[in-house]
């Protein structure tokens, strides 16, 4: 499947607008999405860590799971310019 590629801090944002709208997830935060080489059919990007009490992360990626896997399902950032030349 072909993925649309959009600018790391789009991605950001909607990530970001996801979790405003889930007042149980008021005090987590995710890191900025970064790229990764891509993994077999995979996406090439990740979120590379969360902030927060562990208790609230874990319950707020449990509920974002759906979310976070269409995300993964219909889009990539742009490549980094250091990736293409190794």
């Amino acid at each position: 499947m072909s993925r649309a590629t959009i600018n790391k801090r789009v991605l950001d944002t909607l990530i970001r607008a996801k979790l405003a709208k889930m007042g149980d997830c008021a005090r987590v935060e995710p890191l900025p999405v970064a790229w990764r080489r891509r993994r077999e059919n995979g996406c090439n990007w990740e979120i590379p860590g969360w902030t927060g009490d562990a208790r609230d992360v874990q319950g707020c990626l449990e509920q974002l799971r759906d979310y976070l896997r269409f995300l993964r399902d219909q889009f990539d950032i742009p490549e980094e310019e250091n990736a293409r030349s190794t």
